[in-house]
């Protein structure tokens, strides 16, 4: 991976963690793009005692609750040749609340500020350039992604977040249909032991699923990585981190061609300000 220039969000914890220091390992320049400048830069130092001074990483400000500073990281990054783009931040609400466009938060972290920010950065995007989105498995409990769902409670949270994965997939699949000179890929990284989103905005950590055996953040990384660097990834696939590249029923929500374009259609209109 020497000159090869990976952006990941959610870098500073969990898989995000991991990945980053895998890529490192690999020899790539990273970019930690993170909510909390304190803990990316706590962050960064740890991996700079693990790895060595004279590895090549850097930290932008990233806030994809707002798209005004979604915005605002991707005109930073506009001089920029991205090689690997890993979406991996990811919010599990406890409670319902918006973003700072009044879209419930979820939606808006997980989907929406990552539509954002892949379309603002496709000139900085090289050719042939990976683009990772982290989704995960618990998606096929629901059918449905909008940026409208109300809830009052904690299951209501985690059906929110259900949504927005459902929605990564459908994003996922209309990037490498639209952008065929990119890799495309949605990753399920496991069930993993981690503080997903706990420090952030009151939401709830993975570490209470009861899905089934839990692996750490080094494993739950494992997946992101091999679509990022491995030759042989199909565009548009989804990999599971046991099964590797899955063929999706005809009747899984995924493959529910008239939800992703409406998907599709709803953030570029809910973006469209942020794209003239």
């Amino acid at each position: 991976m020497d000159g090869k220039l990976a952006l990941v969000t959610g870098g500073n914890a969990g898989i995000g963690y991991a990945t980053c220091r895998g890529l490192l390992e690999r020899g790539a320049e990273v970019i930690m793009a993170s909510r909390s400048e304190e803990r990316a830069n706590e962050a960064c130092a740890e991996l700079r005692r693990d790895l060595g001074n004279d590895i090549s990483l850097s930290f932008v400000p990233l806030d994809l609750g707002d798209l005004d500073a979604v915005a605002t990281t991707a005109e930073t990054l506009q001089n920029r040749n991205i090689d690997i783009l890993l979406a991996n931040a990811g919010l599990w609400p406890r409670a319902y609340s918006t973003s700072a466009q009044g879209h419930e938060i979820a939606f808006a972290t997980n989907v929406l500020g990552h539509h954002l920010l892949i379309r603002r950065l496709e000139k900085q995007l090289s050719p042939g350039a990976r683009v990772v989105i982290v989704t995960g498995e618990i998606y096929f409990i629901t059918s449905a992604c909008t940026p409208d769902y109300t809830y009052k409670s904690g299951f209501g949270g985690m059906l929110a977040y259900c949504r927005s994965k459902l929605g990564n997939l459908w994003q996922s699949a209309k990037l490498a249909e639209l952008y065929p000179h990119y890799t495309v890929a949605a990753v399920h990284p496991g069930v993993v032991s981690s503080n997903l989103g706990k420090q952030e905005r009151g939401v709830k950590g993975s570490e209470t699923t009861q899905a089934g055996p839990m692996i750490d953040c080094r494993l739950g990384a494992q997946t992101s990585l091999w679509c990022a660097t491995q030759p042989d990834v199909v565009s548009g696939g989804y990999y599971n981190n046991v099964l590797g590249l899955v063929e999706l029923q005809p009747n899984d929500p995924a493959r529910n061609i008239d939800g992703a374009n409406q998907l599709w259609q709803t953030c570029e209109h809910l973006c469209h300000q942020w794209l003239q």
